[in-house]
């Protein structure tokens, strides 16, 4: 019989955490700590399947832990909990902690339970393949020949947003650009994307909508949302919804940039030759679409980019 997935639920709030083990503790093996250095310690001596921390936490914040427990754990799948609306804390759970999901105080119990869940069959699926994507100038995991390397696609109304991206990225990747969501379908139809570079509203459209889609049929394409940090509940929308790999801040800076993108797409390659990663970067779709018909038309043009592609 398969031993129970590893809990470890951290919050500097006792009741918290007890209420935590009280939950879950029929179903897993539960741990608890009451600071990120406490957990530091006990993930130290004790593998985890997933790790639960709240960010607001004297002497380590949540976002701190999980960056560290990336690094050290990789395996390990990370959910931030908070009660606050802090939008620094919300992109640094992408950007420095990759967590899988994001859930607010207080929480629903059914919907915390299928969130643990997924996160520890994702975890266990992928344990012996997992690993934090911090080195964009290492080799990429798959060879690939000029035939076969994907491309970026950049999704912006802003004509002078898409240039500047193209400026920044054009030396190392081939770069499409779409004004809009249906331009984006006909790129994606047509052209090995590895990597999409939006903006999260596309002509008073969400970009939330493709972007789940895309990853249930393509999971290995990786987004990077471009964000001038002005809506935490859209942002906690996208990186549930949508599984954002990284958000890059407006003005973007080159350099950082690329680097950003150079280990979004190492992270797609990584994927292809993993198949398996895919369930690390499951989506929620428990949450109604916001267009449904554009919904049907997006799955119709993914589905014929699959049977173009299916051959990478």
């Amino acid at each position: 019989m398969q031993e129970k997935a590893r809990l470890l639920f951290v919050d500097d709030e006792e009741r918290i955490v007890n209420l935590l083990r009280t939950i879950f503790r029929a179903t897993y093996e539960v741990h608890t700590a009451t600071s990120g250095q406490e957990a530091l310690q006990i993930a130290a001596s004790h593998p985890f399947d997933v790790i639960v921390s709240d960010q607001r936490m004297p002497g380590m914040t949540g976002i701190e832990l999980l960056a560290q427990m990336r690094q050290q754990h990789p395996a390990t799948m990370r959910i931030l909990l908070t009660g606050y609306s802090d939008l620094t804390a919300i992109v640094g759970s992408v950007n420095d902690g990759e967590v899988f999901r994001f859930i607010n105080k207080p929480w629903n119990h059914e919907e915390i339970k299928q969130i643990i869940a997924e996160a520890a069959d994702a975890a266990r699926a992928t344990a012996t393949i997992a690993a934090p994507s911090t080195a964009a100038n290492d080799v990429l995991v798959t060879p690939i020949t000029p035939a076969d390397q994907a491309g970026v696609l950049v999704i912006d109304d802003d004509p002078s947003d898409r240039q500047m991206v193209t400026t920044a990225l054009s030396e190392h990747f081939t770069v499409y650009n779409a004004a809009n969501i249906p331009a984006a379908l006909r790129v994606l139809e047509n052209e090995n994307i590895g990597v999409i570079v939006a903006e999260a509203q596309i002509s008073g459209q969400g970009i939330t909508d493709l972007l789940r889609a895309l990853k249930q049929y393509h999971p290995a394409v990786t987004a990077v949302m471009l964000t001038n940090m002005a809506d935490s509940s859209f942002i906690v929308k996208l990186i549930n919804g949508a599984q954002i790999f990284r958000f890059s801040v407006k003005p973007v800076r080159s350099s950082a940039f690329r680097l950003t993108v150079k280990t979004a797409m190492k992270e797609h390659y990584r994927i292809l030759a993993n198949p398996a990663l895919a369930q690390r970067y499951a989506v929620d779709t428990t949450t109604e679409p916001e267009n449904p018909s554009l919904v049907a038309s997006m799955v119709t043009s993914l589905r014929d980019r699959f049977r173009r592609f299916a051959g990478l």
